[in-house]
């Protein structure tokens, strides 16, 4: 500290006390910026190494189920709730993250499509899965599934208090899902015994790992319906092929009761929604031959046979001289030497033999 700046600290009061406050902001600030600096590198060191994913993560695996049962102007469909919540535990056990949500309005069965697009949508190539359960009907060949404060008493009611069906597939085919599985569970509006449109469902060109099936059913018990049944008997693991899985399903169904089948899609690509098995071992990689030269005697090459002759004496160390078609001392020497690699006769002179083996790499 300069000598005149230690005779005011010296004297106190408020010189003393400005000189002491205005060194201690000083190495304060100091360490206040080193300790940000610390903190930040610190920060980003935990952000990297708990990052959930990275480019080799498996994708992840998404779930929205839908279980309808408490309806205010139709008949409760305990089954349904009973359905999703099966499924929803079964995949759970899978390792799905699941959006479920029970008795939805139409809002809120809006507000689950939208939210699990947007978890699809984060997670490119993500496996999604949607099962719902729910009173449907058909209006111009189009099905509708009813959210419970649906009271439809005109058909075109649907338009207004219905949601498409077709908005679940399209949550799947939009948001960027890689494999994909869409299980419907209907039940047709008192009255009714089907549900139009529904084969018409999947008609439209959908990517091929996406699979899917409608079952169409009357009143179920109070029990789990029968494609939730078969549904929660194939999701189990480890390993869980979308393609077997639906197989399985549509069998199952085949012997169960006041159930159709009303569409279905299998997919030709294999997937798996769960544990997919590791991949073969990939075969040795065998190093290719090089082609087989073939030239002639020496008297018979041509001055670009003679270079290949000196290229190939200069890549296996014979050879140190100028590669330009005319054999020399330099040559004749290197060649000698070659032959003797051979355990042949040192001539000097290659046979049509020794060239082409000189020039393949032998």
């Amino acid at each position: 500290m300069p000598e005149r700046a230690v005779k005011l600290a010296s004297l106190g009061g408020p010189f003393g006390m400005l000189l002491t406050d205005a060194r201690t902001g000083s190495t304060n600030a100091m360490i206040s910026k080193r300790t940000n600096i610390v903190v930040v590198r610190l920060a980003l060191g935990i952000f990297v190494l708990l990052m959930p994913w990275h480019a080799n993560a498996a994708p992840r695996h998404e779930a929205l189920v839908i279980g309808n049962g408490n309806y205010t102007s139709m008949p409760p469909l305990p089954g349904c709730l009973l359905s999703a919540h099966a499924t929803a535990a079964a995949l759970r056990n899978l390792g799905f993250n699941v959006t479920e949500r029970e008795d939805a309005s139409s809002g809120g069965t809006d507000a689950a499509i939208g939210e699990f697009s947007k978890l699809l949508a984060a997670s490119p190539g993500a496996v999604a899965v949607v099962y719902l359960c729910a009173y449907a009907i058909g209006f111009n060949d189009r099905p509708f599934v009813l959210p419970v404060t649906a009271a439809v008493t005109r058909p075109a009611d649907v338009l207004t208090q219905g949601v498409l069906a077709k908005s679940l597939l399209d949550a799947l085919v939009r948001s960027g899902a890689g494999l994909a599985l869409l299980a419907l569970d209907l039940v047709p509006t008192p009255g009714a015994t089907t549900v139009s449109g529904l084969d018409a469902l999947l008609q439209a060109t959908l990517p091929d790992p996406l699979g899917a099936i409608v079952a169409s059913q009357l009143l179920p018990p109070d029990t789990p319906t029968p494609l939730a049944t078969a549904l929660v008997a194939k999701l189990r693991g480890p390993e869980v092929p979308i393609s077997a899985l639906l197989t399985g399903v549509r069998e199952q169904l085949a012997n169960a009761k006041s159930v159709t089948v009303a569409a279905l899609r299998i997919p030709t690509e294999l997937g798996y929604l769960a544990g997919a098995p590791a991949p073969p071992p990939a075969a040795p990689t065998i190093a290719p031959q090089p082609a087989q030269a073939n030239l002639p005697d020496e008297d018979q090459m041509t001055e670009g046979d003679r270079r290949r002759v000196q290229a190939a004496l200069v890549r296996l160390g014979y050879y140190a001289g100028q590669v330009d078609g005319r054999f020399g001392p330099d040559t004749r020497a290197a060649i000698r030497r070659y032959q003797h690699e051979l355990d042949a006769a040192m001539t000097g002179r290659l046979t049509a033999t020794q060239a082409s083996k000189l020039v393949g790499g032998g």
